[in-house]
């Protein structure tokens, strides 16, 4: 026995475009149900042609003959009339069904007569003459068309996936139908298809295969569409949903902008290091001039205030040395005034000694202590001035005694 395991199983069906054969009054719900597979009919063929009602025009048959053999044994005129009205009736309904037809919204009808050909016909109800037959109802709506790309090659060798979304409408059943099945379609369409983007793929790089999804192809709708007009369908739109290389070379990417950012990162931390410290450095320059300048309008106003002083004693000097000067001029010009004033100084200086007991004299030689006694003896006889009792002093108040203690001091010639 074979081992069933070895055997290969068949490959899944990837097959998007598919026919139904269903009666012509299902054929809108043929259009809106997805089969076991989730797919949509594009093309639905009526299971009969043939749209007279079978049934009742043999039910009509019956009843005429019904008739006739009533008829001919049974002489009841009214069962007979009742039998062929029945008849007639049947024979009406088998018949009028044929002559109306309703193609579903979103289709198209292509008609025959013997066999051949003859028209296609919107959405809506018609009248048609039973030999008329509809062969098929192909969708006119736009259809969604996976095409996935595995290991597609990019112009730098690196191979990427890329999945499609393309969008098409059939807008001439007749050719569709009778030049292509659905299924057929189906493969060649797919084929065109990821041959188109094969070639697009080889003309972007690995890094430009992530940016597909923004990239405008409508070059590619223009080559397809030229690819599928001999089956009547034109391409509507052409939709990049997934484009990325292989999961090595993401990586591998990923580790290579990782770096590049890192070092992005390390530059621009530098380059901040280097502000900071460039700021740092002018701030300790400008507080430094700050206090150059600083310590400049200190000196500047010492020097000023020197200035000033400078010139506040010369001005001083100058007026003392006129003042002496003049002084001098004076003692020359009245040297007895001169005389005068000084022993009237002296004797104010006295005077002031004599009336504070407590007084100590200090005199640098003997000489001088000669010269206070006679001093003393002079300020005794000085009138004092009067006190407050009628402005003359006491006879009995004795005259102020001489100084308790002299000091005799000798100074070093």
């Amino acid at each position: 026995m074979v081992d069933e395991s070895l055997i290969p199983e068949s490959a899944p069906d990837y097959t998007q475009l598919t026919q139904a054969r269903v009666p012509l009054e299902l054929a809108a719900d043929a259009f809106a149900t997805r089969d076991a597979n989730g797919r949509i009919p594009i093309i639905i063929v009526p299971q009969r042609l043939n749209r007279v009602r079978n049934e009742l025009v043999i039910t009509s048959v019956l009843l005429f003959a019904g008739a006739i053999v009533i008829g001919y044994f049974v002489s009841n005129i009214a069962l007979i009339s009742l039998t062929i009205a029945l008849g007639v009736i049947c024979l009406i309904l088998g018949l009028y069904q044929s002559f109306i037809v309703r193609i579903p919204e979103g289709a198209t009808a292509l008609l025959t007569k013997g066999g051949r050909f003859t028209r296609a016909i919107g959405s809506g109800t018609t009248i048609l003459p039973p030999w008329i037959l509809v062969s098929h109802l192909v969708t006119t709506r736009e259809i969604p068309f996976d095409v996935p790309i595995v290991e597609a090659s990019t112009k730098d060798n690196v191979r990427a996936n890329v999945d499609t979304l393309i969008t098409f409408r059939i807008t001439d059943a007749y050719k569709f139908v009778y030049n292509i099945s659905a299924s057929d379609f189906d493969q060649v369409f797919q084929a065109a298809c990821q041959d188109g983007l094969r070639s697009m793929m080889r003309q972007v790089t690995s890094e430009q295969v992530v940016d597909l999804k923004k990239q405008d192809l409508a070059y590619m709708v223009e080559s397809l569409s030229t690819a599928v007009a001999p089956y009547g369908v034109t391409i509507t739109g052409i939709n990049v949903t997934f484009a990325q290389p292989q999961a090595e070379f993401m990586q591998s990417l990923e580790a290579r902008q990782l770096s590049i950012l890192q070092q992005s990162e390390q530059k621009e931390r530098q380059a901040l290091a280097q502000r900071r410290q460039a700021d740092v450095e002018i701030l300790a320059r400008q507080q430094v001039m700050a206090q150059v300048a600083q310590e400049k309008e200190t000196l500047e106003l010492e020097y000023m205030k020197a200035e000033a002083h400078h010139r506040l004693v010369e001005m001083e000097a100058a007026a003392e040395e006129l003042r002496l000067q003049k002084l001098e001029e004076r003692i020359k010009k009245y040297p007895v005034a001169a005389a005068y004033d000084v022993g009237s100084a002296k004797l104010d200086v006295a005077r002031a000694l004599a009336g504070n007991t407590r007084a100590m004299l200090q005199v640098g030689s003997a000489d001088d202590i000669v010269k206070a006694y006679m001093m003393r003896d002079v300020l005794q006889d000085i009138p004092f001035p009067s006190n407050d009792n009628g402005g003359e002093s006491p006879a009995s108040e004795p005259p102020p005694p001489p100084p308790k203690k002299t000091t005799k001091r000798t100074e070093a010639g």
